[in-house]
């Protein structure tokens, strides 16, 4: 239907409490990247929050969709929460229908531009492994990068790196690439994933290890990676200032080369 015919209730707890799980994917000429591990992570959210839902249903919706909308170039984006509940109450409702949303939008994938991020306290809850719709603290986050003329967010607890507000985060150390390792702090990225993946068959070494908030102006570069955004290269920090000598470095150019390839050649 079109999207302002579109109505939810206003006891669905994805509304009310921010109780669901969401995924975005990307689909490039005709094919919707990394399919398989979209699904994978969906099932893994969805059993983390306790909600029963088929996945293989939803994404026979996506199919269905993304066919009547006709875009061979799009981004998908999917929510589940856990539906409308007869009172607002913190636990679980006793009978659950989950509430399931779904938009296709045109999308192009586009290489990003050298961009830079203001470096700020991680302030979101722990369960960052569950791809949450509850993100106020992604949102004031990114919404202070924008007033800062920045285009993202490197996020840091404890004195150590996690992630970005909407991006996973990769570090060049000379002839090396380090990313922080998985954890419940840190969204398992699909962009993520395959970048590893082309990183080893390039021979490009990739480490995950934890990355110090401090050593992050000593990098010879800094990229983030996600679904939508690809690799985004990050020339500048706030604080911190130029990132290397302010310029792409030949590891990121490779890695960008081989991501741009791969975009259309993966299931």
């Amino acid at each position: 239907m079109p999207l302002h015919k579109a109505r939810i209730s206003p006891m669905d707890r994805g509304f009310l409490f921010g109780d669901g799980v969401y995924e975005v994917m990307a689909k490039i000429d005709g094919r919707i990247r990394a399919r398989s591990l979209h699904a994978q992570r969906l099932r893994s959210s969805l059993d983390s929050i306790g909600l029963e839902t088929s996945v293989e249903q939803v994404f026979a919706d996506v199919d269905r969709l993304t066919k009547k909308v006709g875009f061979s170039n799009a981004k998908i984006y999917i929510q589940v929460t856990r539906g409308p509940a007869d009172a607002r109450d913190h636990a679980f409702p006793s009978t659950v229908s989950p509430t399931i949303f779904l938009t296709v939008s045109a999308f192009e994938a586009v290489p990003q531009t050298a961009s830079q991020a203001i470096v700020r306290p991680d302030i979101r809850w722990r369960k960052n492994h569950i791809k949450s719709v509850a993100l106020l603290g992604n949102v004031l986050l990114m919404q202070e990068a924008r007033e800062s003329d920045a285009q993202e967010v490197i996020l840091y607890r404890d004195e150590y790196v996690t992630e970005a507000s909407t991006s996973n985060v990769f570090v060049i150390r000379g002839q090396k690439v380090v990313t922080p390792p998985l954890s419940d702090l840190i969204l398992p990225g699909i962009t993520r994933h395959l970048v590893i993946e082309i990183a080893q068959k390039l021979g490009i070494l990739v480490v995950e290890d934890n990355i110090r908030v401090d050593s992050l102006s000593e990098a010879d570069g800094i990229f983030l990676s996600s679904s939508t955004r690809g690799l985004l290269p990050i020339i500048a920090l706030n604080p911190g200032g130029c990132v290397g000598n302010g310029e792409l470095t030949s590891i990121f150019s490779a890695l960008q080369d081989a991501y741009d390839e791969r975009l259309r050649c993966y299931d």
